[in-house]
């Protein structure tokens, strides 16, 4: 079988991650370095700023630095006669701040640069990077002329996009006979939270079918015309900022889990911010699923129990007066292989509820447990709707 050949976009996005890795930057310096003294070099170097600055000015900030060819002549021939060695770049006369390593400063040089263009920006770590985009050296002088095509060689590292993505829960949908849910579970219904995997699509064109006819290469096949795939994963907000290379047309999707269902979206080009307004930011509504709501109620098991020959022997501890105790901690395990314990959370008074809208319907382990107090485990089986709970517990010996 033939090598599958790769699309401009794949190659593009090669190119950028060889640069940046797998990290991108949201802001930048661009370091012009310029001939002073050569004629016609400031006014390129001019109409060069300019276009950055109309086009990433929101991302990058061109900073000047002047050399001198003449210069450059005198230091070269003063360490050939006298044979002393070109010293180190020294950080209080820099333009920036310009690390050691990331290029070799243009008086050391053997051949000073006419125009040159160094991005530098921080990684993950807080490092300065570079790369050096464009570079001439002498005797090659630009001209005018020429501004156009040096700004097609840089503007390809601009070419990545950051998005951020708001999730969501949607209201949950209410039928005529369906109880109102209390405010608590309300409010989590519409918590998303963090974890919940994002996928970008980039969907980019793949070449032409006509090409083939031209004798050029063999063309994909439907099968191999995959979109370019980009993932994140939501913080504790539900937002999920994700750097990717845009196409005409791209997908959001976020997959489907216990608590929602997946749900998919397309995003145009047109539709997205430009770099001046920052990233673009997209609310994507996840519609849940059908919930149990369940509510804990935790509090100290009295020394005379309260009577109940009325029920069977049935109490009801809801209409009992309960000592609550605030220090306890309830967990929710679900019955399945490589599920983790939820915990729930205390809302005051000894209640216990299920963050997010609420837990699966199912089989499930409760475990109610608090210093000075003996552990109680209960097997459970939770019903959509409401499911509540009073879990007494007894001082330890």
């Amino acid at each position: 079988m033939a090598a599958r050949s790769v699309g401009p976009a794949q190659l593009q996005l090669d190119q950028l991650q060889k640069v940046f890795g797998p990290e991108y930057f949201q802001r930048g310096r661009l370091v012009l370095t310029v001939a002073r003294d050569l004629p016609g070099v400031m006014k390129v170097a001019h109409k060069f700023q300019a276009k950055v600055n109309e086009s990433f000015g929101a991302v990058v900030e061109v900073i000047m630095e002047h050399v001198k060819h003449e210069w450059w002549l005198k230091l070269h021939e003063t360490t050939t006669t006298v044979g002393l060695q070109k010293g180190n770049e020294v950080p209080d006369v820099q333009v920036t701040s310009i690390p050691e390593g990331i290029r070799v400063h243009p008086y050391k040089r053997g051949a000073m640069p006419t125009l040159e263009a160094l991005l530098l920006w921080e990684d993950a770590t807080g490092a300065t990077r570079g790369h050096c985009m464009y570079t001439m050296t002498h005797p090659e002088v630009p001209s005018l002329d020429q501004v156009d095509n040096i700004f097609k060689q840089v503007e390809p590292y601009f070419a990545m996009r950051w998005i951020i993505i708001e999730l969501r829960m949607a209201p949950p949908i209410k039928g005529e006979f369906d109880e109102e849910p209390d405010a608590v579970a309300l409010d989590a219904d519409l918590d998303v939270g963090e974890g919940v995997a994002v996928s970008v699509l980039a969907c980019h064109a793949y070449g032409f079918a006509r090409g083939q006819d031209r004798g050029e290469e063999q063309v994909a096949h439907v099968t191999q015309c995959q979109p370019m795939t980009f993932q994140g994963v939501s913080d504790a907000s539900g937002r999920a900022q994700i750097c990717f290379l845009p196409a005409e047309v791209n997908k959001i999707q976020v997959a489907e889990t216990e608590r929602f269902h997946g749900t998919e979206m397309v995003l145009h080009r047109p539709k997205m911010s430009s770099l001046g307004d920052g990233p673009t930011v997209v609310p994507v509504e996840l519609t849940p699923k059908a919930l149990a709501v369940v509510t804990v109620h935790v509090f100290e098991l009295p020394r005379q129990l309260p009577s109940a020959d009325d029920t069977d022997g049935i109490i009801d501890w809801a209409a009992e007066e309960r000592r609550h105790l605030e220090g306890a901690v309830v967990e929710v395990n679900q019955m399945k292989d490589g599920q983790a314990p939820v915990r729930l959370k205390h809302r005051g008074d000894g209640v216990f509820t299920a963050e997010g809208g609420g837990l699966p319907e199912g089989c499930v382990n409760l475990t109610a447990s608090c210093t000075g107090y003996e552990e109680e485990e209960k097997p459970l089986f939770l019903l959509v709707g409401t499911n509540e709970f009073y879990v007494p517990l007894r001082k330890g010996r």
